[in-house]
């Protein structure tokens, strides 16, 4: 009897080698900031909250791509047979 590891038999299917992470983006991680303007008029606090509402948008924006990120890393990761 012959061991199958031992054995020199052409239909051997070569391994890919297991998945890497490579972490996500530096540009993804990048921190949320705003810079407000003073809040000494109506018209000011208005345009603070305009700046405020850009803001969460663009940090949304971010953890969305993240999602993304990690979700394809995943099933690129899930699709790679097993050793």
């Amino acid at each position: 009897m012959t061991c199958a590891a031992c054995s020199n038999s052409s239909d051997k299917v070569a391994l890919a080698p297991p998945p890497v992470y490579l972490g996500i983006p530096a540009g993804l991680m990048e921190r949320c900031t705003v810079h407000d303007v003073p809040q000494e008029t109506v018209a000011s606090i208005i345009e603070s909250r305009s700046i405020y509402i850009k803001a969460f948008n663009l940090c949304t924006a971010k953890v969305d791509a993240i999602r993304k990120f990690d979700a394809e890393a995943r099933s690129n990761a899930s699709t790679r047979p097993a050793n």
